[in-house]
């Protein structure tokens, strides 16, 4: 058994409780309309203040009376934790779980905007849409009033309905949540650009709930459309006139929906006058990108730009980012993202005739973010300009691709308060205003630098990058046992790519010691696993961070390290993943991490090497133990999805290619478990609806029918996202890996 000092030192560093030892990870400022000031959540062990600041001289002060505010509240809420969601120095808008209030400067307190679970409030703040029964619905806020907008909606054939296939359909309907409705307002307030979605069909993908909390089982239904499955879903884009009812259906499609509509990957736009709408479209395989341009009043498309490539296309190389493509209707241009030249680019495009104007940014680097366009220029985060080709840096440029400008010089990773496409699902609690980087005016930014070996610092500079004053520097309890990972470059297994990770140690690490190795896998190739910078405020992102820790203070080595075929470097980088998902994260990289690293440091113990993912990472795991059964001596394997037919089309086939003949066959784990020579621990909840439990299960079979020893932990009633947060079961991966790796020596 784990000794229960050991453990409790080790959680410790869990995500949850390390954010709460953690001050002002990252600045987001809020700016004031019409002056150069701004107001930021301040963190401190005594509380939060809201502090407002001057950018002309960085001057800080105390944004409004703290007290005065909870005393409107009737001493409801604590001054020091203000639930304030918005603040605009006139009024605050302060959320609690059950309600929401607008408190006014002039000593009232009044509800915030009445808007319920699923709506989707208009510009005008008059409607708010939702869906019904299979049809789109519409609400006059602040009324009872309702009205039907459409009528001829049924189950699986839904108006503003997103995919079953979103990964989350089931999770979100056990928790109670809704989903906002799948529709993009006119800017006027008068149509609503949306879509009918066509499941029908698709096949069944049953998920049985064994532990409701009675005797009788469950079945959870969902449409979900696996590799080479003949049936997809499909939206067919309309335009609904929210005063006649009138609806005029796009002339082109149907389109292929994956796991979000192209309204929820925010690729579609309404033009200023609300007269058209641009939206993207892409083929089965991700090889073909097309910019349609929707005419409202006739429903007549255009094909403005169409891409095709060899591989996939991207619109961003993050999965978290938005798309680098900006429709410029006042200049007739498009802005439109290709990594035809082997890097992530940007290129000028004509609006009306879909000519290609120049390329705007070229060099053996890449455009991450698209974060402004102004004034003939844009501001984007560049990747590769760094030695460090993970780190970004803040750039400038004309939009002819003239006077290239680094306004944020240096090595670090350069973080800005903007938006990212996949937010919390949690309808509940709406998310903090994220803020804007940059200032009305364009005479100032904010930006957070930070890496893996120091606290990020949030910087206010002017528009030509010259430093005003730092702002707040992040800060860790006093006490905490906190430890930095160690950075390291290694070669890849060809001998020539340049590979990047990090070492994790643990807090009382003793080098005259050998420690057991933890490879911490997770190979995408839609994402990489190796953080950039420790502490951030990215949802998703600080646990990637912190539980490397977790497990490093048991008594072990952890590494991170992104093998060829991840993204976020050169569009050939990426392809080496291409059509070789049974080789996740190129495995040899790994091998060859581990040889380099023991090869420098003597306390490394190769003869103990452990391996553990989740989802792709539990895939990988278990590919490793098969494929080097001899490197690989331990391995957690989680929610794997570990046969590439049995997952969603428009993942695999993005990166594997469509289905033909065989060549899927040797992207399944379970013909290969004979092999398996390791101490390996199964795991997997049965309500997962983003990696089926079956393919955890499949493994499982092959692996009694081979006579293996394995573990296995069915987790009844956890999702894709609750197997780790599972208390039980982090005790037993715990034990698990000091059980069968043992204690440095």
């Amino acid at each position: 058994m784990l000794e229960q000092s050991r453990r409790a030192r080790a959680e410790i560093f869990l995500a949850h409780r390390l954010r709460a030892s953690v001050f002002n990870p990252q600045l987001r400022p809020n700016w004031i309309p019409g002056q150069d000031k701004f107001w930021y959540r301040n963190e401190a062990p005594d509380g939060v203040r809201f502090i407002v600041v001057n950018a002309e001289d960085g001057a800080h002060a105390l944004a409004f009376d703290h007290d005065a505010i909870a005393k409107l509240l009737g001493g409801l809420v604590d001054p020091r934790a203000l639930p304030i969601a918005d603040l605009d120095m006139t009024s605050a808008r302060l959320q609690r779980e059950d309600g929401s209030w607008l408190c006014w400067t002039d000593g009232t307190v009044t509800p915030a905007l009445d808007l319920r679970a699923g709506e989707v409030a208009s510009p005008d703040l008059r409607w708010a849409a939702f869906c019904r029964g299979n049809n789109l619905w519409l609400r006059e806020i602040g009324t009872a009033s309702e009205r039907q907008l459409t009528f001829d909606g049924a189950d699986y054939f839904a108006w503003g309905k997103s995919p079953d296939s979103n990964l989350t359909t089931v999770s979100l309907r056990r928790r109670g949540l809704v989903l906002p409705a799948n529709m993009l307002w006119s800017p006027d307030s008068r149509t609503i650009f949306t879509s009918q979605l066509d499941e029908r069909g698709v096949l069944d993908l049953p998920l049985i709930q064994h532990a409701p909390g009675g005797a009788r089982p469950i079945l959870h239904n969902i449409k979900v459309a696996l590799s080479g499955d003949a049936h997809l879903p499909l939206e067919r884009h309309a335009c609904v006139d929210i005063d006649t009812g009138t609806i005029i259906f796009a002339n082109a499609g149907p389109h292929i929906t994956g796991m979000t509509t192209c309204i929820e990957k925010e690729e579609a736009w309404w033009s200023a006058d609300s007269r058209r709408v641009w939206f993207l479209d892409r083929d089965r395989a991700w090889q073909r990108l097309t910019l349609f341009e929707l005419t409202v009043a006739t429903g007549a498309t255009r094909q403005v730009i169409s891409e095709t490539a060899a591989t996939f296309i991207d619109t961003n190389v993050s999965v978290l980012g938005l798309p680098n493509i900006r429709v410029l209707e006042d200049r007739d241009e498009v802005i439109w993202f290709s990594q035809r030249d082997g890097w992530g680019h940007l290129y000028r495009y004509d609006l009306t005739s879909g000519a290609l104007k120049n390329q705007i940014t070229s060099g053996a680097w890449l455009v991450r973010d698209i974060v402004a366009v102004a004034d003939n220029q844009i501001e984007f985060l560049a990747g590769g300009m760094a030695h460090n080709p993970y780190h970004r840096t803040l750039c400038r440029i004309g939009l002819d691709g003239s006077s290239l400008i680094v306004l944020t010089p240096g090595e670090s990773d350069q973080q800005l308060a903007i938006p990212l496409k996949r937010v919390p699902r949690d309808h509940i609690r709406p998310p903090m205003r994220i803020g804007a980087y940059r200032a009305p005016s364009g005479k100032f930014f904010v930006h957070t630098s930070a890496d893996l070996t120091g606290l990020p610092i949030s910087t206010l500079r002017r528009a030509d990058g010259s430093a005003v004053t730092d702002i707040a520097t992040a800060s860790i309890a006093a006490g905490h046992p906190w430890r930095w990972p160690t950075p390291f470059e290694v070669l890849a297994d060809d001998s020539e790519t340049m590979l990047f990770g990090a070492i994790w140690l643990p807090t009382n690490f003793d080098p005259a010691k050998k420690y057991p190795v933890i490879d911490y896998i997770y190979p995408g190739p839609q994402r990489g696993m190796l953080p950039t910078v420790m502490l951030t405020d990215v949802t998703g992102e600080f646990n990637r961070a912190a539980m490397p820790q977790v497990f490093a203070e048991l008594g072990f080595i952890v590494i991170n390290v992104d093998g060829r075929g991840t993204p976020l470097r050169s569009k050939a980088f990426h392809d080496h993943s291409y059509g070789r998902l049974d080789d996740p994260g190129t495995l040899a990289d790994h091998v060859a991490t581990l040889r380099q690293l023991a090869a420098r440091h003597p306390w490394f113990d190769t003869t103990r090497v452990g391996i553990m993912g989740h989802s792709g990472g539990g895939y990988a795991t278990l590919r490793a133990m098969l494929e080097y059964p001899d490197i690989f001596h331990v391995g957690i394997s989680t929610s794997g999805n570990h046969d590439q037919m049995g997952y969603s089309f428009a993942w695999t086939e993005k990166y594997m290619g469509l289905v033909a003949g065989n060549n899927y066959t040797t992207a399944s784990n379970a013909p290969l478990v004979s092999r398996l020579k390791g101490k390996l621990l199964l795991a997997t909840g049965d309500m997962d609806d983003n990696v089926h439990p079956a393919l955890t299960m499949q493994v499982a079979a092959a692996l009694i029918a081979a006579d293996k020893d394995f573990e296995f932990i069915p987790l009844p009633n956890d999702d894709h996202t609750t197997v780790w947060a599972n208390p039980y079961f982090l005790r037993r991966a715990m034990e698990f890996l000091v059980r069968n790796l043992g204690d440095p020596q």
